[in-house]
């Protein structure tokens, strides 16, 4: 990238300044960052005061370093070098992802961004909306960055986060710009929102999944996981734009009526999945089958009925969601119902592996007490009399914990037989986190232990029998494994296939 003053970047920081900008003190700026490793002569640096780390004690090696002017919390009060421009900002985070949009010269101002936020749902939701827009919208050309994998104009590459740190992210636009993408779409996490990874980005459509307990870790409580989320639709959603909101979910109620008194110009497409007749979208009917869905519904007056060429409740919720995102922008009702048969699976999400002993494996994401209630609870919809649920599933080490013993209840009311095993234990003892999930498992309940992932997959397939169901849970498209050695290859999907007819 060329260059540019320190006053491009004071000026789009304006808002933020606790002090005002001394324009004689303009060098110009080459590089930007918020890890004083990555200084050279020309960065501007930007302290953090972080969650696990405060940045400010490493300004006198970002100065040695060669830094060119510094961005500091406003309240920092310790030494300063001399001779070096200083700018004091109210909001760090939301700063550093201003610098980082200026650096890069705004890429997102020439396309469309649509988002999708809540704790499960949002890969699919996501992965359909792209199939939308590049199926309907005529000359679209769509990005995509997802938990499974990120595309950015010139095929699909891997993913690392579901929000990407606010420098990459604004890296991966100006190759869209490059790309020439008319549209992407992106997964929103909590972390990213309460981090402002975004900057000023405004979307042209956004859409609220559901709020379940996860990542109490970093944020505390449910109410500051719930504040994280509605800042997407308080500050980033465009006027103009429609904010699509499951009203079924009481966080999504709640968000619906608060957003009616805040920003009463807002266009809200409430959508219900249980027939609420107020809805902009409503699911009238349901039939699943372990292949396919057929769904009878209504989406602003128009009564429609369509087979969705992917099992489970939870892909009809998160499909009529992005239909109303698609719709929301103005893309035709007609051709959109069309293009929801050709809908694509989403890799690791209820992804079916049939067995040579006559049973089907299924592999999903589900990592959380809710998401792994709804896909047993779709699968147990689709169970024939003579059939078995088996669930193997963990719990990632180093994340929320208040989630394991509500996991394990899950498991024991829906599932016939439960496997506890290992979901990226990182840091943790496997067998303590096992202890904590068999903690929610009642008295008396049935199930089987093996911390050895690929041992326990293979143990449920032992115990399979012909139309049996088995549910493999927690990584879906992951192809690593996690523990206290590091990283090593895993793929649930890649074990399942070598039991295949």
């Amino acid at each position: 990238m060329q260059p540019l003053p320190l006053s491009a970047f004071a000026e789009a920081l304006k808002p933020l300044l606790a002090a005002p900008f001394d324009p004689a003190a303009t060098p110009l700026i080459s590089a930007v960052a918020n890890n004083s490793s990555k200084v050279a002569p020309g960065t501007l640096f930007l302290a953090i005061r972080g969650a696990k780390a405060d940045a400010h004690r490493f300004l006198p090696d970002a100065v040695q370093k060669g830094a060119s002017a510094l961005i500091i919390s406003a309240d920092y009060e310790g030494p300063l070098p001399s001779g070096l421009p200083v700018l004091r900002v109210t909001d760090s985070y939301l700063a550093w992802s201003i610098v980082c949009e200026t650096f890069f010269r705004r890429p997102a101002d020439a396309f469309r961004v649509h988002t999708v936020t809540g704790t499960n749902g949002k890969t699919s939701t996501a992965y359909f909306m792209r199939h939308y827009l590049d199926t309907v919208k005529p000359g679209s050309k769509t990005a995509l960055i997802s938990t499974v994998c990120c595309d950015l104009g010139a095929g699909p590459e891997p993913s690392e986060h579901t929000t990407p740190d606010a420098f990459t992210l604004q890296e991966m636009f100006a190759a869209m710009k490059t790309n020439g993408v008319t549209d992407a779409v992106m997964e929103s996490s909590s972390h990213g929102l309460h981090q402002h990874r975004s900057g000023t980005l405004k979307l042209a459509s956004a859409a609220f999944t559901n709020l379940t307990g996860d990542h109490l870790d970093y944020h505390g409580t449910m109410e500051n996981y719930y504040k994280a989320k509605k800042i997407l639709f308080r500050e980033l959603l465009a006027d103009d734009a429609p904010a699509v909101v499951n009203t079924d979910d009481p966080a999504g109620a709640r968000l619906v009526s608060e957003l009616k008194q805040e920003r009463p110009g807002l266009r809200i497409l409430p959508v219900s999945f249980t027939g609420r007749a107020d809805a902009f979208c409503s699911l009238r009917k349901l039939m699943l089958n372990p292949a396919f869905s057929d769904l009878e519904f209504t989406l602003d007056g128009h009564d429609a009925s369509l087979r969705l060429p992917l099992p489970g409740a939870f892909n009809a919720a998160n499909c009529l969601t992005a239909l109303c995102m698609a719709y929301g922008t103005g893309l035709p009702f007609d051709a959109l119902l069309e293009a929801s048969a050709l809908i694509p699976h989403v890799p690791g999400r209820l992804q079916a592996v049939p067995l040579a002993c006559g049973a089907t494996a299924f592999v999903d994401y589900a990592h959380t007490d809710d998401a792994l209630e709804r896909v047993l609870t779709s699968l147990r919809e689709v169970l024939t009399a003579d059939g078995r649920l088996i669930a193997v599933f963990g719990c990632g080490g180093d994340r929320d914990r208040t989630k394991r013993p509500r996991m394990g209840a899950a498991a024991a009311r829906l599932a016939d037989l439960a496997i506890l095993t290992s979901d990226n234990p990182r840091s943790e003892d496997p067998m303590s986190i096992i202890r904590e999930i068999e903690s929610g498992i009642p008295a008396g309940t049935h199930y089987l232990v093996e911390p050895d992932r690929a041992k326990a997959i293979e143990l449920a397939v032992r115990e399979a029998r012909p139309n049996d169901i088995l549910l493999v849970a927690g990584k879906g498209h992951e192809t690593t494994q996690e523990t206290r050695e590091g990283k090593h290859h895993f793929s649930d999907v890649e074990i399942l296939n070598s039991f295949r007819p």
